[in-house]
């Protein structure tokens, strides 16, 4: 089965879950304060915050749904998850900045063990 359903993996799903709710909520608290400081919506790393929390929110329903789509999901997330805290990391301008790279990098390591479930 390509789902979330795998054997021994629950653990590894609720982290992920838990993970993806968090960096979710760093990605958009992120936006309001990018945008809060003039940076335009449309901007890249706006709009790659943006997608990182859309993202996150849509794996979250995969991953409790036991979506066939799930393993994907947890694919991309690992994916952006290291492309945010980069990004995050390398533009850091305070605290918050900081945060989000740990949430962002935290949402990777969660999601990884998912990519090679059986």
């Amino acid at each position: 089965m390509l789902g979330a359903r795998v054997d021994g993996a629950r653990a590894d799903i609720s982290r992920c879950i838990a993970a993806s709710l968090q960096c979710q909520a760093s990605c958009e608290e992120g936006m309001a304060r990018m945008v809060a400081r003039g940076q335009p919506m449309g901007g890249e790393v706006v709009r790659l915050l943006r997608q990182c929390a859309e993202l996150c929110e849509l794996n979250v329903r995969a991953l409790q749904k036991e979506s066939r789509l799930a393993r994907r999901t947890a694919s991309l997330c690992f994916e952006l998850g290291n492309r945010v805290a980069r990004t995050a990391w390398l533009d850091a301008e305070d605290a918050d900045s900081y945060a989000l790279a740990r949430d962002a990098l935290q949402l990777a390591r969660a999601c990884r063990p998912l990519l090679f479930a059986h």
